[in-house]
């Protein structure tokens, strides 16, 4: 079964940029983040868009 969220490390990983560039996307709305217990996910689809439209 394929995940559905990604962490934080897992995120820079699939779209092959920096935590950096991963903060930028985030603070100018190209990317969301969500918080449980503490930690940071990404949704897989939403970073598999943001790969397809190039943004960035």
């Amino acid at each position: 079964m394929e995940k559905k969220w990604l962490t934080t490390e897992e995120a820079v990983k699939y779209i092959g940029r920096t935590k950096n560039a991963l903060w930028l996307m985030v603070s100018r709305g190209f990317i969301e983040k969500r918080k449980w217990h503490g930690r940071l996910y990404f949704k897989k689809s939403e970073l598999d868009h943001f790969i397809e439209t190039g943004i960035g």
